[in-house]
């Protein structure tokens, strides 16, 4: 996902949220492979809500973007530099698991249903141009669908930063309007649309309240970051139950998108009250987290089948199951992070300009 700016103060709470995100993402996606591997739940489901870690995600990219971005808005010259940052950090290593994932399912039958799919879902699958997720989750990367809200964002961010503010800050308000008429029933879309749906789709208020975030710490030195802490923690908390039970119905964008808002902003305000000390492994965990979340779904799967044909008895016990469970976890963030390290690290030094900062 996004990621901080050296022209700017980095923020270290923002990169142990990150990983936080990442983790909530592996933990439901690992109750999801034990479904499909072992006809078995992962600790009782308990962590299906990790899949919030998505709308966590979303908010952090919002307040990331604008806080290191907001003064480059309506300055032209630097539309070129952003969207070649932006592009550097999402499609260098999301090409190299696509592709990884597509030579598997042609040569060795790891996903025989996407021999079937067409040139055009390839293309759109490659570019992230939004499609179905059902296609996505049988014949290319589940998480696929994620990424192309990212970069949906980044082009109306840089629609922000290549047009006078006279002529972008109308369109941009015009399109927030059509999310929020979507979001409350009041925009009539074709049920068959699957662009109209994206474009307006609930997800892109996450960004928003990110950027709220960022707008609100940028304009006042907020004292009371433990509170926001607390309450945001507190009704994350509350959704997560909620998501267990199905006690009401609600969006995620007001269950966990206004939670993470405040955890953010409430983290962002601490760290530039007090002196904190954040663990270098919290703040490596953070930077390693995108390709924690692109690595952690192939490394669980192939993980548990391999330590299923060495101790095929592992699923008659339901708590060494879950324990072998968490282990497998682990070693999939632990996957992850030398992915980053030995990969998407060397991809973005490859492609980089000599003379251009990291984003």
């Amino acid at each position: 996902m996004a990621d901080n700016s050296q022209t700017k103060k980095k923020l270290y709470t923002i990169q142990v949220l990150r990983g936080l995100a990442a983790v909530l993402v592996v933990l439901a996606h690992g109750d999801l492979i034990f479904n499909q591997n072992f006809g078995q739940d992962f600790w009782f489901k308990i962590f299906n809500f990790g899949g919030s870690g998505v709308d966590f995600f979303f908010v952090l990219s919002g307040f990331i973007i604008l806080y290191v971005h907001k003064k480059d808005i309506a300055n032209k010259s630097k539309t070129f530099t952003f969207l070649f940052k932006r592009f550097l950090r999402i499609y260098p290593i999301y090409w190299v698991f696509l592709s990884l994932k597509l030579l598997a399912s042609f040569t060795l039958s790891y996903n025989p249903s996407s021999t079937e799919i067409s040139f055009l879902e390839t293309l759109k699958a490659f570019t992230l141009f939004p499609q179905q997720q059902e296609i996505l989750s049988s014949s290319f990367l589940g998480v696929s669908w994620t990424l192309s809200y990212e970069i949906l964002f980044y082009i109306i961010f840089a629609l922000l930063i290549a047009l006078p503010t006279r002529i972008s800050f109308p369109i941009v308000g015009v399109w927030l309007l059509g999310v929020l008429g979507n979001f409350w029933g009041l925009l009539n879309l074709p049920p068959d649309s699957v662009f109209l749906k994206f474009i307006f789709s609930h997800y892109n208020l996450e960004f928003a309240l990110g950027c709220l975030a960022a707008y609100l710490f940028a304009r006042s030195k907020i004292k009371w970051g433990m509170v926001l802490i607390s309450v945001g923690a507190f009704l994350y908390t509350l959704s997560a139950i909620n998501y267990y039970h199905q006690i009401v119905n609600l969006s995620q964008v007001i269950t966990f998108g206004i939670p993470s808002m405040l955890l953010v902003l409430g983290c962002v305000s601490l760290e530039n009250t007090k002196n904190i000390q954040v663990p270098p492994l919290l703040v490596y965990l953070g930077d390693a987290s995108y390709s924690i979340y692109l690595a952690h779904g192939f490394a669980i799967n192939n993980i548990s089948k391999i330590i299923h044909k060495i101790y095929p008895s592992m699923t008659e016990n339901i708590f060494v199951l879950n324990s072998i469970g968490l282990v497998i976890a682990v070693m999939s963030i632990v996957f992850g992070c030398i992915v980053h390290s030995f990969i998407e690290k060397p991809l973005i030094f490859a492609f980089q300009p000599r003379k251009t900062a990291n984003a």
